[in-house]
Order: C-alpha cells, then structure tokens, then sequence
C-alpha cells in the first residue's frame, strides 16, 4: 500500500558574517542558496535529491512586501527558479509567497496537503533576507546589482495591505508602532505598570537572548542580561513606548533557511534514512481583521483558536510539548501566545529554538523557516519528542501553527480544524467611528520617538456609547507628549477628540 504521509527530510541554514565586499555581497536569493545546499546535503540520500524537487516556494521579501516596494539593488524577475537555477533544479512549480511571517509554517501546511494527496513528489521551502549587506552597501557606497531575468512559470501570490486606509492616517502601519498598542493593553490587563511590564518583558527575552547566545546561526549571538533590556541607555534607546531597541525584531540581518519535504514512499525510493524523518501531525491556520476592528486588543482570538485546535487535535497540552518556538517578534507576541496556551512565561521550558527574533535575528517574513529547520534538527536528536511551532504574520494578524514529531503521528497529518476561519469570523466586530468628536477614554496607546525624542502619541480609545475612535496628538503639541511619557497611567485618561481633513487629534482632559 502506497505510503504518502508527509515528512520533512531535511533542513539547512546560513548566515553570512564575513567583511563585505563588492566581491562577496550576497543577495537574499544567494543566501537562500546557501541554506538550501545544507540541507540537500544533511538529507544523507543515498541518492542525488535535486533533480526530484518539483516545487519550489521562496517566502515573499521583507522589502517586497508592501505593494510597490522594491530594494536599492534589484532583484529577480522570478525568485525561486533564480534559487532553481543556483542550486541545479528544474522545479514544475515555482510560488512566490505572499507577505507576513506565518508564511513558512503555512507552506509547510499547504506542501503537506499536497503531498498527501500525490499532488506533489518534493517540496523546497526556501526563504532570506540581505538587509544588513543592503544596509551597508548603502552606507559605504558599494554599487551592487541582484537583478535577474529568468524564464519559466511563477506563481506570484502578491502582497496586500495589512492596514486600512484611516489606520494608515493615525501611524498604525509600523510594527513597532501597533505592538505597542497590544502590549499596552495587555499589560492593564494583567495590573502592570509600565516599570513592572518592562521588568517583566526584560527577564522573558534575557532568556531568549541566553539561547541565541548559544545559536551557530544566530546573527547577534551575545547575552543580553534583564538588567540591560530594562534600561534605557545609548545603545538601548526608546523606539515606541514600552519598546526600546532590544525589545523588537532585528531586521538588519543576512540569514536563510530551507526546508525539504517529500512522502515517505518517495523518502524510501531515494534512500533517506528514517533517522532524518520528522512528521507534521498537525497544523491550523486562521487570519485576523484588521487591527481598529479588533474588539480586545489585549487579546488574540487567533492564537487562541489555533493553538488550541492543534494541540487538542493530538491529544496534547502544552506541558507534554518538549520543544517549542513561539513567534517572537515583539514581547506580546509570546506572552499572547502563552496566556492562549496556559503555559506561565515564567517556565523554565525554552520558547524558543533559535533564540527569538531580536537575538537570533528577524530574517523578514523567513524567520520561522529557521525556526522549524532548529526545530526539526533537536526532534531528530530527541526522537520521543513533541514540538511546536507558531508562526505570526502582520500584526497578530495571521496564525498559522504546526506540531511536529520523529514519531509517527497515530492519526495521519491533518488540518485541526478546517472550520476555525468560520469560526472567527462568526465572532464580533467593534464599531469604529472614523470622524471623531467628542469626549472618550483611552484604551491603549504608545508614544513613538525619533532618535529618542518623543514625536507622536497614538491613542486607540472608546467613547461613552462604546465606538471606538483612532487619534494621534497634534503637530507640536509637546504638552500632552509631555504627559503620555511622564505620568503613571495613560489607559483610562480622559481625551478630547476632534476631526480634520481625515484625522482626528486628541488633547487630555485634566479632571
């Protein structure tokens, strides 16, 4: 009987550390290359693997992934067969993914059907990010050129916008400055203070930097203690409120990662022994809407939905999961994911595999590719084990998860619940007014700086009557700056809104 249960047969990764030169400048596609001749090579086949991979799909560019975006130095007309070609392949289908950092753990999903089915006989996920060479090319004025003109089929998902038109008018359109506004609101939530959420937010990632530390692929592998994250300093200065430099994702990086997945059957045929076999047992995917529709912002229904469904899809809690990798982009991204999972941030049971995106490095929408090739390399170590990986794209905005074992699964792999978008989309949206006027309350805000000078305050509030309103402070308006930065608690403060030529200011009112 045909056997076409899914597995992942290898993985690989690169980071490039040398002196740039004109010489040596990397393109993301060349790092990506990198990574995926490790990992044909650690498949240990006793045959050539390269000419059976009939899929390629390279996960979509950081800088391509708003609509227009293009990098300083070009870039291929068709990415993965630009990989292909690199590494020897000829691929039937080649995918350009779309944007956000769910996507490798999504690929992972979509290739595992497709194998299931027969539709697919190998897969290569490949995915990199150049910013740091691109950074400084720029800076030091190297003249580089990555465009490229291949010819073959492309499947080009695009990318789209993970923002309204009037989010957009009101500065939540950086990651750096929406996660403030989750974390903000998490943390009244649970009682904090800001001093004692930063506390808090410094001893989770001092762990994450420990492992990173650890990491041969990390790009920045040096400790950072709880005592260095928490304090504001030179080189760890303020980027939006309650976030300093340390605190965020590190684009500047020059990682890769790929993956490789095929079925055991065509596992067997090449000779890949069964000690380099992990199995996906389960996975779920769910999107978020957009962030001002989002009723509590503290919370992410995502996450709650998908986590659950997974680990309860195979007879699991998260206390028999032995290794994990939460999606940790920003502080919030964790603790969410733990508060959905039951899983208190204070165990001593590592979060991560690679060391976390601040640490290990932000390698763009790549980074869980590198997070499932550490995953899968400490599962065929630890062959009894469970892990699990949560991928986040956006703005919490889309969660994709999968568990994984060197075991067999007892179930075949499977979707947990292909219901669970209906689900959440059957769940209640919050009534946004767009032209604000009136008195309100705050629900949650951050104070975004420039070059540590505070510039802008963003406040996410609802009026009496429960509308919810988005306002930034008014140009120049340095008082209420002033206030947002200083005082004990913003949540709850009293504001007065009012609307402009599609913006709405607030000023605070003093009781």
């Amino acid at each position: 009987m045909a056997n076409t249960t899914p597995i992942l047969i290898a993985s690989g990764q690169y980071v490039f550390r040398d002196a740039l030169t004109a010489d040596n400048a990397r393109s993301p596609v060349d790092i990506a290359a990198e990574a995926a001749r490790v990992a044909l090579a650690s498949a240990n086949a006793a045959s050539s693997l390269v000419e059976h991979i009939d899929t390629i799909a390279f996960i979509r560019g950081f800088i391509d992934s708003i609509p227009g975006g293009a990098g300083p130095f070009g870039v291929s007309n068709n990415i993965p067969r630009s990989l292909a070609n690199r590494i020897g392949a000829n691929p039937r289908s080649a995918i350009y993914g779309r944007e956000g950092g769910h996507s490798p753990q999504r690929f992972v999903n979509e290739f595992a059907e497709k194998i299931a089915a027969g539709e697919m006989s190998m897969g290569l996920i490949a995915g990199a990010e150049a910013t740091g060479i691109m950074k400084q090319a720029l800076k030091s004025g190297l003249a580089l050129d990555w465009s490229e003109t291949v010819d073959g089929e492309l499947d080009d998902r695009g990318c789209h916008l993970l923002f309204t038109s009037h989010e957009v008018n009101h500065g939540i359109t950086f990651p750096t400055q929406v996660y403030p506004l989750f974390e903000n609101a998490w943390r009244v939530r649970h009682g904090l203070s800001e001093t004692a959420h930063r506390r808090l937010a410094a001893e989770l990632f001092a762990k994450f930097s420990n492992v990173a530390a650890q990491n041969p692929y990390s790009q920045f592998p040096l400790a950072r203690s709880a005592d260095f994250l928490n304090e504001v300093a030179t080189d760890n200065y303020w980027v939006a409120r309650p976030y300093t430099k340390w605190m965020v994702a590190q684009d500047a990086v020059n990682q890769g990662a790929a993956l490789l997945m095929c079925s055991v059957d065509k596992a067997i045929e090449l000779g890949v022994p069964e000690s380099q076999w992990v199995y996906l047992h389960s996975y779920a995917d769910v999107d978020d809407r957009w962030v001002s529709e989002r009723p509590d912002l503290a919370v992410s229904e995502t996450m709650n939905l998908s986590l659950n469904a997974v680990l309860s899809s195979v007879d699991k809690t998260i206390d028999q999961i032995d290794i994990m990798d939460i999606y940790s982009c920003f502080p919030i991204a964790v603790l969410a994911a733990c508060e959905a999972m039951g899983l208190d941030w204070t165990t001593d049971k590592p979060l991560t595999v690679t060391g976390g995106l601040p640490f290990f490095g932000g390698p763009g929408n790549s980074y869980s590719t590198n997070a499932i090739a550490s995953l899968t390399d400490m599962l065929r170590a630890k062959p009894e084990s469970y892990g699990l990986i949560t991928a986040n794209g956006g703005f919490l905005s889309k969660q994709s998860v999968g568990v994984y074992s060197a075991q067999p699964p007892v179930k075949p792999c499977h979707n947990a619940d292909p219901s669970l978008q209906a689900k959440f989309d059957a769940l209640p949206v919050c009534e946004l007014t767009e032209q604000a006027e009136g008195d309100g309350v705050i629900e949650t805000y951050t104070v975004v700086y420039n070059r540590g000078v505070a510039n802008l305050g963003i406040v996410v509030g609802r009026f009496e009557d429960g509308r919810r309103f988005l306002a930034n402070t008014a140009v120049g308006d340095a008082h209420t700056l002033l206030a947002m930065t200083t005082e004990d608690e913003v949540i709850g403060r009293k504001v007065r809104v009012s609307h402009d030529a599609g913006k709405n200011t607030f000023t605070l009112i003093n009781d």
